[in-house]
């Protein structure tokens, strides 16, 4: 059961995460997009954007943690397999 859940919260951290992520980007690349010339628009979408890339950055620091603990904890639990086989 534990390595089911493992996996999954693996694939969170592949796919889940940089999914969501990329939604963020995708975002800011739209508002950026937008074009205007009133100032308090520009300065309300430039607020935005930093907002948006600023949790699509989060957003990957997340999923990347999540694939190092992971892994660190695949790699920790078969070392301790082999250990007690040993």
């Amino acid at each position: 059961m534990l390595s089911v859940e493992l996996e999954e919260l693996a694939r969170a951290g592949r796919v889940g995460l940089p999914a969501l992520a990329g939604v963020y980007s995708r975002a800011v690349a739209d508002l950026d997009a937008v074009r205007h010339d009133d100032a308090e628009w520009c300065a309300l979408r430039a607020q935005l954007v930093s907002v948006l890339a600023g949790a699509a950055r989060q957003v990957e620091e997340a999923a990347a943690a999540v694939c190092a603990v992971t892994a660190n904890y695949a790699w920790a639990d078969t070392a301790a397999r082999d250990g007690l086989r040993r």
